[in-house]
């Protein structure tokens, strides 16, 4: 059990040893940096909880077979993430090393996208999946065609293309997916949770727990309160601090160490069948991606640099970072209207043009978030300059939240957005 959770043998000890025991708790809580096998921790533990026999990962009951395909009826995988970066290592990976583990690799990174948009998830918000339902019937039918057990050291004609189908609709369909689970799909969670499972146990894994709204979090309180007997409720979270109290008293806490640098080439090797050395999972992850968060914050600082040059004499008294941005940008010489063109170009029109760039507006929004976070530790306090970062930063969220809920133009939205920064000053 467990063999595909690398260095991390003190959380691996623990949840071995309470399976062991037969004192899986009804909630547990995974904290740890972000890519430290949280998931894959939950997802094991899922398919041992469900197993007939002894829990092996090379099981070979009905039940094991579906969960390695992470298409069991019992398993519900909702809450944010992040998927371009690991579908697009995930395909190099099958391309570059053709076989059962990579094809096992690639199919599970985009099933934990499809999880999202699980018809028990949405039951009543149906309408919402218009525009994402063609995408996924397109990929369920390319995905029929990948059968990872009978994948040799070849990939066919048929299946290559399956493979590129499904990856580039895989990366179409990712700004679809919600950026937090709704009130509303914790309620359907409710119901789901209910229902008698097919198996021994249901499992339900919420990743990033901490970013749920109040209200999709206080539903959450209540099922915790009093959870059903056939069920497992598994939070994932890198910010434990940001859990809400009452949650973290209804769970136990397994706790998801860093990697370092020896860790991550033991992951590495063994996972992507990879010698390349990187200073963690998530840094190599986000080396693959074509617009990766530092290019992100490039364009960033640029974009900050001038605002706040173009300001001039109604520029309130910033820091070091803030002088200098201001004037790099002044040196550069280059307008708003210049950088849009220059970001455009960098992201691919925010996917337009090339849909590995799909999540390139997030990661911008991020940057921005971060250049304009850092603006406000060096301010001092200084009234004028915290009042301009919060509603800098106040649109800039806005911004993330009508392209991930309302599925916005991103190209549009930052045009809208950068034109606001210098409004009403």
């Amino acid at each position: 059990m467990y063999e595909n959770l690398l260095a991390q043998d003190g959380a691996r000890t623990s949840l071995l040893g309470d399976i062991e025991s037969g004192s899986v708790p009804p909630a547990l809580l995974f904290s740890g940096p972000p890519a430290s096998g949280k998931l894959t921790a939950a997802l094991e533990t899922a398919r041992i909880l469900s197993c007939a026999r002894k829990g092996a990962w090379n099981c070979s009951c009905p039940d094991c077979v579906r969960h390695r395909l992470l298409i069991h009826g019992d398993l519900l995988l909702l809450g944010k993430r992040s998927f371009p970066e690991e579908i697009i290592v995930a395909r190099e990976f099958l391309l570059r090393s053709p076989g059962q583990s990579s094809a096992y690799f690639f199919l599970r990174s985009i099933q934990k996208l499809l999880a999202r948009f699980n018809p028990a998830l949405w039951s009543g918000e149906e309408t919402k999946l218009a525009k994402a339902a063609p995408l996924i019937q397109s990929i369920g039918e390319a995905l029929d065609l990948l059968d990872p057990e009978g994948l040799g050291g070849g990939i066919p004609a048929t299946v290559a293309k399956a493979v590129e189908s499904a990856y580039s609709d895989a990366l179409s369909l990712e700004p679809f997916a919600p950026e937090a689970p709704g009130v509303f799909m914790i309620r359907n969670m409710e119901v789901w949770a209910q229902l008698a499972p097919a198996g021994r146990r249901k499992t339900i894994i919420i990743e990033n727990a901490d970013r749920m709204q109040d209200s999709a979090r206080n539903a959450m309180l209540k099922i915790l309160e009093e959870p059903p007997e056939t069920v497992r409720f598994i939070l994932l979270t890198s910010r434990r601090a940001s859990m809400m109290a009452t949650i973290l008293s209804r769970s136990r806490l397994y706790s998801f160490a860093p990697r370092d640098e020896a860790a991550t080439a033991l992951v590495l090797s063994r996972v992507f069948k990879s010698d390349e050395m990187a200073s963690s999972l998530q840094s190599y992850l986000e080396s693959r991606i074509p617009f990766p968060p530092q290019l992100a914050r490039v364009h960033a600082e640029r974009f900050a640099g001038r605002i706040l040059a173009d300001l001039t004499d109604k520029n309130p008294a910033t820091g070091p970072l803030g002088r200098a941005l201001a004037q790099e940008a002044a040196l550069a010489g280059k307008s708003i209207a210049e950088l849009l063109d220059e970001l455009g170009e960098a992201t691919g029109g925010f996917g337009a043009k090339d849909k590995t760039m799909a999540g390139s507006f997030a990661r911008f929004i991020k940057a921005l978030l971060s250049v304009f976070s850092d603006l406000l530790k060096e301010s001092a306090g200084e009234p004028a300059i915290v009042a301009l970062v919060d509603r800098w930063s106040r649109l800039a969220r806005e911004a993330a939240v009508q392209y991930g809920s309302l599925n916005r133009n991103p190209d549009l939205l930052v045009k809208v957005l950068v034109t606001s920064f210098g409004d009403g000053i």
